[in-house]
């Protein structure tokens, strides 16, 4: 794959983040790669403004965290991200500011390949809303309050009962919310849909793996606090009672640009510090 026209998004608000995407853009100009800057860099840059929506990139370098990572991926497709961590975790990301000449000298070389992960789709009345990455969060709309759920799996019962709130989530999403709610990491090698209720006052109902063909059914009942529909963390929406929230695997992939191979277990050692070597 070549990169003729690579996009930059930078971390908002962050001074460093938007150095470094403007530093990247520079360096990829002199490549002889068209540069479209979106977000705060493009004025720092002296550039103009592409809206994400609108970049028409070979690939899009994102620098900042996992929340920009999923800021961007909800609006540019299956186009490749090439992530540069400016950030406190940095999970999806592939270098560091410091390795970040060498990963794009390696990418305007084509000297790459990309790593496909699963989003999911979410459908809730006639809205058009973004894929997730990671998850998709039911919750309350009230911190003091509790949900009472209805949940199935392709149209069959699975759980029903009061909670704080469920999530469905990705293999990607495994080490991000529903790993702090008591979700299991999952291999990468293994795409699944995986479903955590936060705080149940059933004691009986523990994270559940699905196949990814699963589509997943959640109505908030009367009987609880209304609840909000977040997905990834950046897309809120209220939710009725009694609307069907329907989860299942999106059509649409996200692409990461890596440069090298690396070990999954040893990220999730370095990055969240899940055990440690003996």
């Amino acid at each position: 794959m070549k990169v003729s026209r690579a996009g930059i998004v930078s971390k908002i608000g962050s001074p460093e983040a938007i150095r470094v995407a403007v530093e990247a853009g520079k360096y990829l100009s002199s490549r002889g790669i068209e540069v479209l800057y979106s977000g705060e860099a493009a004025s720092k840059a002296g550039s103009k403004q592409t809206p994400l929506g609108e970049m028409d990139a070979d690939a899009v370098v994102v620098v900042g965290g996992d929340g920009t990572i999923m800021r961007v991926a909800q609006s540019i497709g299956e186009t490749p991200i090439l992530g540069i961590k400016v950030g406190a975790l940095g999970f999806l990301c592939e270098t560091s500011p410091e390795g970040a000449q060498e990963a794009l000298e390696r990418m305007a070389a084509g000297k790459f390949f990309l790593e496909y992960k699963t989003k999911l789709k979410v459908k809730y009345r006639e809205l058009k809303l973004p894929p997730a990455l990671n998850e998709v969060l039911v919750t309350t709309n009230k911190p003091t309050k509790i949900l009472s759920l209805a949940v199935t799996r392709d149209e069959e019962p699975f759980h029903r009962g009061k909670a704080d709130g469920v999530i469905v989530s990705t293999t990607t999403g495994s080490t991000a919310y529903a790993l702090s709610a008591g979700g299991p990491v999952i291999d990468p090698r293994l795409d699944v849909i995986e479903v955590v209720f936060i705080c149940p006052l059933t004691a009986g109902i523990k994270p559940t793996l699905f196949p990814i063909s699963t589509k997943v059914g959640i109505k908030v009942l009367p009987l609880g606090s209304p609840g909000l529909i977040v997905i990834d963390g950046q897309t809120t929406v209220p939710v009725d009672y009694e609307v069907p929230i329907t989860v299942e695997r999106s059509e649409e992939r996200a692409a990461f640009v890596r440069v090298s191979s690396s070990d999954f277990y040893k990220r999730i050692r370095q990055k969240i510090k899940l055990g440690f070597e003996i």
